[in-house]
């Protein structure tokens, strides 16, 4: 997301803010989402932060009873009630707006499906969300606040038809990086573009395919440009001395890292002098400047595959930023925070395409299936992690991701296929140079029949070169790291503590001669000795039985359903089995937590096998008291073999509570039946619906009174499509005349009437 569209969003979640909750959020959403089974505690939604997303609740549910309004509004009073109506979408567009920045899974639960919105008038849709299918170039950004809990990734899609767009996701964020070409589906309001989450996301073209990507390997040119500010030009450190940290220990660095495979070259430029102010945190502007003043200066910017943007104290709030990927990727650092390796190796690590290393605390065990609290930055012995002074190694999966391990003439990983029976391995210290011997062990961890969720990575660490701050640690000499990782998930990096007794993480290595079994797959890791050449590892998998796991559930559609007080919500429920292969297939039982006086079906699947997945339909009706407002429903699936393993997940069933009757007749006048024994009828017909959405259900009282008053009552229900039919039968002795038509439409507690009038002649 580009800055100016960043401080626009800001400014409107301010200006919503002062009006309708009256403070202004200061925190940030920018938690890890979790791609490995252990449960992990998640960071609540501030009190601001919910007071916002009730106002865009609310404000929604005004527009629908606008539009019913507007449905049922005479010509002379349609003005009025438009008028009315773009109020209140500018508001909730406001809202909207605002909520995104904060929480785009509750402004995703507002949006509006799109037969909703049809029935809308022209002059609001500049302030109404629109369907949208985009392709464009991805960038992914990090930012690595000053303040850990303020961090967060930033995500934009370049565009050739609509320009840069602001994206968001309501889920999951996409794997992809920067540079990579996609096709985006969601929905458009102003310059932000809303997904349900990454799988919406359709990879086109990857970035390392594009013939103009240089790979992660070899000479890297990178381009440090210098640059300070109208009202602060001073210069921290000396052109020579930024040359010496880029060149010769950034480079140094990965050298060492990437077992000799990768170096850092280029130029330093600057220092130069840029019209910005240190007042304004504008990042991109910044780029472009000193891209602008290099070039003056007489360097050839497509020389360099990596640019880095350094300057002097400025408002930014972070000591670093930077692409994730990409090519020319692009980092910047704030200098005051210091022009070190360890800010320059995170950030560069970011632009090579790595995320962060974190931790995962389960409490008093090492690893469990819930309750886990997961630490952003709480690897310490890593630099993508929480290294604080020191300047450790990636990690063997965050190196793995780079080709640096496991990939051509780099050192191998040994990868276990979880067979039954115990085995010795071997592994070398992870900052050994190039050889032939396994750097890590990659354990399976199956989360179903036929399939593996994610591994543990064992790896063995010394004191050797970069790592030599672990000088002393006898905890992490003598024992081995493990970490829960999955491939192809870039960001699912979690040391694991094999001594939760204590506090610290500096002990967190599984040390020479403790067994460590895994909960999920009761597999048992043993380091039998470790030393500063080669470390022997015993691993037991146990005989295959059936074990099983906790169900993983789906509902569609992932949008609030919106219906009537009295109405239904139908949910299509997948469910996946996650039991291991020797289990017998097995029917779920699905379940909903409802408010009172609410209704829920309980289906049950058809019979699963393991590995294998289902679906069974859920119907929630609204109770006919129900108030207009949004409502979560938690949806949970049980193993009916196994009752105590069950999965849930929250639904949104949005209830509309007004009701739009129109009536009509088939003719607007009859001629009276000649004969005594012939009988005419004239058909009404009446339709209802609920902010242009067919009621079903409803009941309908039609009173038609003669000429003379006289009154005859018919009735019917709403068919699915929100219509019902009555026919009032016309004689050879009904009186001439105009006869009027009053249709009564209830459900639950709403009801609403419409007139119409015909003639007999």
């Amino acid at each position: 997301m580009g800055p100016h569209a960043y401080r626009a969003h800001q400014r409107a979640l301010f200006r919503f803010l002062q009006q309708f909750v009256g403070f202004v959020v200061l925190g940030w959403s920018g938690a890890a989402v979790l791609a490995h089974p252990p449960a992990v505690t998640t960071r609540q939604p501030s009190q601001a932060e919910l007071a916002l997303s009730e106002a865009a609740q609310h404000l929604t549910i005004n527009l629908l009873d606008a539009s019913a309004r507007l449905a049922a509004a005479a010509p002379g009073n349609r003005g009025q009630v438009i008028a009315q109506f773009v109020a209140v979408a500018r508001s909730r567009h406001d809202a909207i707006l605002a909520l995104l920045d904060v929480d785009p899974a509750r402004a995703y639960r507002v949006a509006l499906p799109t037969n909703l919105r049809a029935s809308f008038p022209g002059e609001a849709a500049p302030f109404v969300e629109q369907d949208a299918q985009e392709d464009g170039d991805l960038q992914v950004y990090h930012v690595d606040h000053v303040d850990s809990a303020r961090d967060h990734y930033l995500y934009a899609l370049n565009t050739a038809q609509h320009g840069k767009l602001s994206l968001y996701f309501a889920g999951n964020p996409p794997t992809q990086l920067t540079g990579s070409h996609v096709h985006v589906s969601g929905i458009k309001i102003d310059g932000a573009l809303l997904a349900a989450s990454g799988a919406n996301v359709t990879l086109l073209k990857a970035a390392r395919q594009t013939s103009n990507v240089q790979s992660t390997l070899g000479a890297q040119r990178a381009l440090t440009i210098l640059v300070n500010f109208a009202d602060d030009a001073t210069q921290p450190f000396t052109v020579a001395s930024a040359q010496s940290m880029m060149f010769t220990t950034v480079s140094n660095y990965w050298y060492e890292a990437s077992y000799q495979q990768t170096t850092l070259g280029g130029d330093v430029a600057g220092w130069f002098t840029i019209p910005l102010s240190t007042t304004a945190c504008d990042y991109e502007s910044i780029a472009s400047y000193a891209q602008q003043a290099a070039s003056k200066a007489g360097f050839n910017l497509s020389q360099y595959t990596r640019f880095l943007y350094t300057f002097p104290g400025s408002s930014c709030p972070w000591w670093g930023l930077s692409y994730v990927g990409g090519n020319p990727s692009q980092s910047w650092i704030a200098a005051r925070q210091g022009f070190t390796l360890g800010v320059i190796g995170h950030e560069l690590g970011h632009a090579l395409g790595l995320y962060h290393s974190h931790s995962l605390d389960c409490g008093n065990v090492e690893l469990a299936s819930s309750g886990c609290t997961a630490t952003e930055y709480g690897d310490v012995f890593d630099i993508m992690g929480g290294a604080g002074s020191t300047t450790p190694h990636y990690n063997a999966f965050q190196k793995e991701q780079l080709g640096w391990l496991n990939a051509g003439v780099s050192p191998p990983v040994t990868t276990l296929s979880g067979q039954p029976g115990s085995a010795t391995y071997t592994i070398a210290p992870l900052e050994l140079v190039r050889n032939t011997i396994p750097r890590a062990l990659k354990i399976p961890r199956p989360a179903a029949c036929g399939s593996t969720a994610d591994y543990l990575y064992v790896e063995s660490r010394q004191a050797v070169g970069f790592d030599g701050f672990l000088s002393g640690n006898t905890y992490a000499l003598t024992g081995v790291l493990v970490h829960d990782a999955t491939p192809g998930s870039p960001n699912s990096s979690y040391l694991l503590d094999m001594t939760p007794a204590t506090a610290s993480w500096q002990d967190a290595a599984l040390g020479a001669g403790i067994a460590f079994t895994d909960p999920a797959s009761e597999f048992s890791i043993t380091p039998l000795s470790v030393g500063s050449s080669a470390t022997a590892i015993d691993v037991s998998f146990p005989p295959t039985t059936c074990t099983h796991s906790a169900p993983a559930i789906a509902m569609a559609p992932t949008g609030a359903v919106y219906t009537a007080a009295g109405g239904t919500a139908a949910y299509s429920v997948t469910v996946t089995n996650n039991d291991t292969c020797n289990c017998s297939p097995s029917t779920f039982s699905v379940n909903a937590s409802v408010p009172s006086g609410w209704s829920a079906t309980a289906p049950s699947t058809p019979s699963i096998a393991p590995g294998g997945s289902g679906a069974a339909s859920l119907v929630i009706t609204a109770a006919n008291s129900a108030a207009a407002a949004f409502y979560t429903i938690s949806g949970t699936v049980a193993n009916a073999a196994a009752g105590n393993f069950v999965a849930s997940a929250d639904a949104t069933v949005a209830v509309i509570a007004s009701l739009s009757v129109s009536v009509a007749t088939d003719r607007s006048g009859y001629v009276r039946p000649a004969k005594r024994n012939q009988t005419m009828s004239a058909s009404v017909t009446t339709t209802v619906t609920s902010s242009g959405m067919a009621v079903s259900g409803a009941t309908i009282s039609v009173q038609v009174k003669d000429p003379t008053g006289a009154i005859v009552t018919l009735s019917d229900t709403t068919a699915s499509n929100g219509i019902a039919y009555v026919s009032y039968p016309i004689k050879s002795t009904s009186l001439l005349g105009t006869y009027s038509v009053t249709s009564t439409a209830g459900l639950g507690t709403m009801s609403n009437t419409g007139t119409t009038s015909f003639a007999v002649n």
